[in-house]
């Protein structure tokens, strides 16, 4: 730490009101009038305090006096009589000072007057370099960052060259420059600095291959571990190229115009494309970071001490798979959006009034718009994809039940809420378009075409006019559908799955509104609530139950396997499974130490990661997992104070076309299309 000169005696604490400087200062009798006015203006490294003097009082010097981020006390006298100002240097940035003047009258001093100033830089960097190669050269833009910047120092070496660094100075009124001479083919690391009177800013890196033709492209180059990256050989450039092979970590090579890979380890890797041009065999190298999770996050807000987390719900997709969407549940329901590709949070949107939620959302597969519920009536939101709330529908109860639904021209929404109403609601202006009590909590929603088919948490299911909720039809099973589950819908799209209490499966037929197989009993433990299912594309069917197995059986209910969970109760609660395009199933498991499982088709454990710790009661499931290019979402619950997470997962398998987590598209809009 840089002292200021003029410190006389920094042993010496200056007392609140009144203190002494030296042998010459001392509290002689009657106090003195302070300082008045005093402000503190802080700059960069420094701070400049003015202050003013009563009429007629005259000091003969002021002392100042501050302690530094180590807790050393400063003191100094400014050695000015007439001029009430002083500059304080060397101070540290981003450091808030209290900063005390006393003023001297001879033998006496004034009580001490403070200031606050917390000096910060204003040497900023360049924010927005970029850097574009071609032929021979690379291209840096910028905007300047401040007026005061006094010049630019550009460096850059060739990757395979690190130590042979180039350097350029620029003007301060410079905002591009083009670096010439280079190697194509090979990437180059350029750093830009910006000059102040004070020093240097901080640097700005980007990276650029000068080159004939741009030989690559690539969907992403920061991306996890198990997401497909999509590589693509420029072959409008290279019309005549042959032997394209691409070389990934481990040696493994692929071969094409166009290959997928996934990585299996995080950190920096570097892929080889090696091409024959002419005669000559060519080779780049692309850089890629891999990070460990597409999404790892459990920053929730919070309603005070309370931890927040997961249940009931599932995460959700924007049609175009860009972007994740899920709600937390406990005291306060936030919606939150995470990009998929880089997996950072983009935006969250916390609503007005404070509730928990058991209820999940749903996508509009139109204008993506995102809908959601609370426990508390009158609390059905519509938030637009930018995070900015649309409308508010206030007639329906708690929606601690179905997953709303949508139509193909995203146009009406439909809800069903724990009292049994259920509502459609025009999409644009968020108004009831009609309105129906069914008089039984609703478990389950589906649009297809003209009818709304809706489930209860009864034995009753009804067929509605999507257009008017005129009652169509209405069908009764021998169990009560599982409350917050869903149907599962097969390929013919008019066979329909529900899952019931008491470890029991039907299958319905939804266009002739017929029951086809009545409340099979299914488990072979304990009978307890079978969950929502999912299809497979062989036709398969997958469910969690609440006693702890998961099942597979054929499109008639019979059981071709099962697995039992980590514990003997509530294993796969309010699990909400997937299924990829090779038939492979995933789910996670809903108490202490649980697992995202991964079944073959024939039931082998293909993978069982641990999410979170053997013991600790916040890495538990008891919602759903969504599945989408090749990453597995996963929300936990949370528990004593610590927050549940949001893990994504790459396995590599994308889902499958079918039907999958409330929904059959990633938008969960439970529309059959």
């Amino acid at each position: 730490m840089k002292k200021l000169i003029n410190i006389m005696m920094s042993a010496i604490m200056l007392a609140a009101l009144t203190g002494c400087w030296d042998d010459e200062v001392v509290d002689a009798g009657a106090a003195r009038p302070q300082v008045e006015n005093l402000k503190a203006v802080p700059g960069d490294e420094e701070a400049v305090v003015t202050w003013s003097m009563p009429q007629g009082w005259n000091p003969t010097d002021f002392i100042i006096s501050y302690k530094t981020p180590e807790s050393e006390t400063v003191s100094f006298r400014t050695g000015k009589l007439s001029e009430y100002t002083y500059t304080i240097g060397s101070l540290v940035n981003d450091y808030q000072y209290s900063l005390d003047i006393q003023a001297v009258y001879g033998n006496l001093i004034s009580g001490a007057v403070t200031a606050i100033a917390k000096p910060s830089t204003s040497r900023f960097p360049v924010t927005d370099l970029v850097a574009l190669g071609d032929n021979a050269s690379v291209t840096l833009t910028w905007t300047r960052p401040s007026m005061l910047v006094k010049g630019y120092t550009l460096t850059y070496f060739a990757d395979n060259a690190p130590a042979d660094t180039k350097r350029m100075d620029l003007a301060p009124d410079a905002e591009t420059v083009t670096v010439d001479n280079l190697t194509n083919d090979i990437n180059y690391t350029f750093t830009l600095t910006a000059s102040y009177d004070r020093g240097d800013s901080e640097p700005a890196i980007a990276k650029a291959m000068p080159t004939l033709a741009i030989p690559y492209f690539v969907s992403t180059e920061n991306t996890a571990i198990g997401m497909p990256v999509h590589f693509t050989f420029n072959r409008e450039a290279y019309a005549d190229a042959a032997n394209v092979t691409w070389t990934f970590p481990g040696d493994i090579v692929k071969s094409g115009d166009e290959v997928d890979y996934a990585f299996t380890s995080s950190g920096d890797h570097t892929v080889k494309l090696s091409a024959q041009i002419g005669t000559v065999k060519r080779e780049w190298s692309i850089g890629i970071n891999v990070r460990e999770y597409a999404v790892s996050w459990d920053a929730w807000v919070q309603d005070g001490s309370n931890w927040n987390g997961f249940k009931g719900t599932c995460p959700v997709f924007s049609p175009d798979g860009r972007m994740l969407y899920i709600i937390t549940f406990n005291k306060i329901t936030a919606l939150y959006a995470f990009d998929t590709m880089s997996g950072e949070k983009k935006w969250e949107y916390i609503p007005a009034a404070k509730s928990g939620s058991y209820n999940m959302l749903t996508v509009n597969p139109v204008n993506g718009d995102i809908y959601f519920g609370t426990q508390t009536a009158g609390q059905f939101y519509c938030v637009s994809p930018e995070g900015q709330l649309r409308w508010t529908f206030t007639e329906a109860q708690s929606m601690q039940a179905a997953a709303p639904a949508v139509n193909a021209a995203g146009t009406i929404v439909y809800i069903g809420d724990r009292a049994g109403n259920v509502f459609a609601i025009d999409t644009a202006s968020g108004s009831k378009k009609w309105g129906v009590s069914l008089g039984t909590q609703c478990a389950g929603l589906l649009v297809n075409g003209s009818e709304i088919v809706v489930g209860t948490n009864g034995t009753t299911i009804f067929f509605l006019n999507s257009d008017t909720g005129a009652e169509v039809a209405k069908l009764t099973i021998g169990k009560k559908m599982t409350d917050i589950s869903g149907f599962a819908v097969a390929a013919d799209k008019r066979s329909v799955y529900v899952p019931q209490n008491n470890g029991c499966m039907s299958k319905i037929d939804i266009i002739d509104h017929t029951v086809l197989i009545d409340s099979k009993i299914c488990t072979s433990a304990s009978p307890n609530n079978m969950y929502e299912p999912v299809v497979a594309p062989n036709g398969d069917v997958f469910v969690g139950s609440k006693d702890s197995y998961a099942y597979c059986f054929d499109s008639e209910l019979n059981e071709k396997w099962n697995y039992k969970g980590l514990d003997g109760n509530n294993a796969f609660n309010y699990s909400h499974p997937c299924v990829d395009t090779e038939g492979n199933f995933y789910i996670t498991s809903g108490q202490k130490g649980n697992k995202l499982f991964v079944f073959s088709p024939t039931g082998g454990v293909i993978s069982d990661s641990r999410i979170g710790s053997d013991a600790d009661g916040a890495d538990k499931q008891m919602g759903g997992n969504n599945l989408l290019n090749g990453v597995v979402y996963s929300a936990l619950v949370g528990d004593k104070g610590v927050n549940g997470k949001l893990v994504g997962i790459g396995f590599g398998y994308d889902r499958a076309p079918g039907w999958s987590t409330h929904g059959g598209d990633p938008c969960g809009s439970c529309c059959i299309k």
